[in-house]
């Protein structure tokens, strides 16, 4: 068996707070072993990034720790400031989350690179850019020399985290932390990222530590998952036993809660985790996950602690599958259809065009996007950032006004900014954004928040009639009476997403225009609301437009698909025609790039070589054509590909018969 390049033993960590102590780590105990790759899995608040920030010696100063932390044989908590500094970076390195938050803003690409090996190891100015460059170059960056001249706000998000990563390996550490790095990334990015990231742990020797929320991101990489629930770590053992057979009943939760391949709203609800991550006391024992667990009994608290349940596999509950408490049943959702024909148009998109810029230099968001969203269904638009997806969300929703084009909704024209827009079609049409923390007032309670468009666009004047209305609702989102005066910076946030949800629905609209509602939240949260948006839809017979990048999340809750790149539609269809039949290689790429929650299923990945071409040029061909895999020959890049359909609803625009 591998040497143990990282062991960690009872570590307790506590911050110390106005409200009184809280337990961040209690009693960790797990261990990396030498060239292994641990993956480390649990919601937010369960203490993941913790761990990593109290190895790397970055907790605040209201933190204590407790225990060892044994690294090649050494307690780093017994170490000084002086002696880490030789330690981080240097043997233990770190790539954060958000890269923009990482890289320095003034200094350019280059400077920082540098600054890491002439730190660190001493190197000259010549030296330290020479293994810069080398860096860079094993991260497949083209025009490594160029990129270093550059400031970060200068490359794309993929290739900033690209940055992180090879800042990170400038000093061939003996093990690298990797805190979800591609959460905030495209599918495409992100499969390119996670095959460096195992391509590079396999160069050099290293050990690694992958923190997600995404199992199927961390089945990608990892050799080996530890779960972690309120500060500790519950399970760990071999990817492939910890979802074949998941002992603890907060595992085989979490995996359920994924949507994934063949699991649709029309067929059954997504499982959820009732209830959500509490703070925990010092005071508090037991089974931290009683309170949420459906396989709970009497003799929880008196049998739980970690036990070995198989070959290196251990878990601190063995109840996952027990039998004396039935497994919840799940309902398929049954859209309603208020007695209209589904077939009947409720917006029309027709050749619409955005530009951003000024005369002489313009940034083609849109280049002619021509669909049509029917009642009662749900539209799910997917690309890579940039593709223009949210341009074509606030567009229709009236935030940004079309360059040309026009949009008709309920046979209107609608194709003028929102202030123009009668206050019957802004009562229609509502929103949900990506990040509710922002597009909830945290000055407002959220009965103000959820009353005031019910004032404006609806003319409830009584305050009595608009609570009453407000209460309703909150009960429909799973939000109790409790909530009218609670403002957003007291909620969680799933809790606040389902507010921005309440809200959007307090004018019963038509349509609802969701951009990316779950990409920030846990996979646990992500269930609840996707649940609720289809129960909702079930309820009022809505239509939604859901932008995603993540195209299980689509696969789930749309009824058709389209299919965006650089500002024009790949493609378009029902989504099992698109999900299981794609016409466009560049839908064929996305597909093969989403990460399985089931680690036994191998698929060949497509990957895309460089980047989306610049939008302020206009194309002549096909916009794929510079990183099409099945491309025909010259005539992808000098003339636009024809419509080719392939049913009814099916169709792409493609070269290839």
């Amino acid at each position: 068996m591998k040497t143990k390049i990282l062991d960690i033993k009872n570590l307790d960590v506590n911050y110390e707070t106005l409200a009184g102590d809280v337990v961040a780590l209690k009693e960790v105990n797990l261990s990396v072993r030498e060239k292994e790759s641990l993956g480390i899995i649990g919601e937010s608040g369960c203490g993941k990034s913790t761990l990593a920030y109290t190895i790397m010696d970055y907790l605040p100063s209201n933190g204590s720790k407790f225990g060892e932390i044994n690294f090649k044989g050494e307690n780093l908590l017994k170490k000084s400031q002086r002696e880490m500094e030789k330690v981080r970076g240097n043997k233990i390195a770190m790539v954060h989350q958000n890269p923009y938050s990482s890289l320095n803003p003034s200094l350019t690409i280059g400077a920082q690179l540098d600054e890491v090996t002439v730190f660190h190891r001493g190197f000259t100015a010549r030296q330290a850019r020479k293994a810069s460059l080398k860096a860079m170059e094993d991260l497949y960056m083209g025009d490594p020399e160029g990129v270093a001249k550059r400031y970060p706000h200068q490359i794309s998000g993929g290739m900033q985290q690209r940055i992180c990563i090879a800042m990170a390996l400038l000093c061939r550490p003996d093990l690298l932390i990797l805190d979800e790095p591609t959460t905030a990334l495209d599918v495409t990015t992100e499969i390119v990222i996670l095959d460096i990231v195992r391509e590079l742990k396999e160069k050099y020797d290293m050990s690694m530590i992958y923190i997600s929320h995404d199992i199927g991101i961390i089945n990608k990489v990892s050799d080996r998952i530890s779960v972690m629930y309120r500060g500790e770590v519950v399970e760990t053992g071999p990817r492939s036993s910890i979802f074949q057979h998941p002992e603890h009943p907060y595992t085989r939760a979490l995996i359920n809660c994924m949507p994934r391949s063949g699991i649709v709203k029309e067929e059954a609800r997504l499982n959820t985790i009732t209830g959500y991550v509490r703070r925990r006391s010092t005071s508090e024992t037991g089974c931290p996950f009683a309170e949420r667990c459906e396989k709970k009994n009497a003799v929880c608290e008196s049998e739980y602690g970690m036990k070995r349940r198989a070959k290196d596999h251990f878990s601190a509950c063995g109840r996952a599958y027990a039998d004396d408490i039935a497994d919840k049943k799940l309902e398929s959702l049954k859209i309603k259809t208020n007695g209209e024909s589904s077939d009947k148009k409720l917006l029309e998109i027709k050749d619409l065009f955005k530009y951003y810029g000024g005369p002489f230099k313009k940034v083609r968001a849109l280049d002619g996007i021509s669909v049509t969203l029917n009642r009662n269904s749900v539209l799910g638009v997917v690309g890579e950032s940039g593709c223009g997806k949210s341009t074509m969300g606030m567009t229709v929703s009236g935030l940004l006004k079309p360059t040309k084009g026009r949009i008709l909704f309920n046979g209107s024209d609608i194709s003028v900014s929102y202030k123009r827009r009668s206050p019957e079609t802004l009562r229609e049409i509502q929103l949900i954004f990506q990040n509710p923390g922002r597009s909830l007032n945290p000055s407002f309670t959220l009965e103000q928040i959820i009353g005031r468009p019910m004032k404006k666009l609806l003319g409830i004047k009584s305050r009595s009639e608009r609570r009453k209305r407000i209460i309703e609702i909150l009960k429909k989102v799973d939000l109790g009476e409790e909530y009218l005066n609670r403002k957003a910076t007291q909620l969680s946030g799933g809790e606040m997403q389902r507010a921005a949800v309440a809200r959007a629905f307090s004018t019963s609209p038509e349509l609802l225009i969701c951009d990316e509602p779950t990409s920030a939240l846990d996979v646990s949260v992500q269930a609840s609301v996707l649940n609720l948006l289809g129960q909702l839809q079930q309820e009022s017979g809505a239509s939604y437009i859901f932008i995603s990048h993540d195209l299980n999340v689509i696969n789930y809750i749309s009824d058709y698909i389209l299919v965006m790149y650089l500002g024009r539609i790949c493609e378009y269809g029902t989504k099992d025609e698109v999900m299981h039949t794609p016409g466009h290689p560049y839908t064929a790429a996305l597909l093969s790039a989403v990460p399985d929650v089931d680690p036994s299923l191998e698929k060949e990945v497509i990957r895309l070589e460089g980047s989306p071409p610049d939008p302020t040029v206009k194309i002549k061909g096909c916009p794929f054509a510079g990183r099409c895999y099945r491309k025909v020959g010259s005539i992808c890049d000098t003339e636009f590909p024809p419509l080719r359909k392939y049913s009814e609803a099916h169709f792409a625009y493609c070269h290839r018969e």
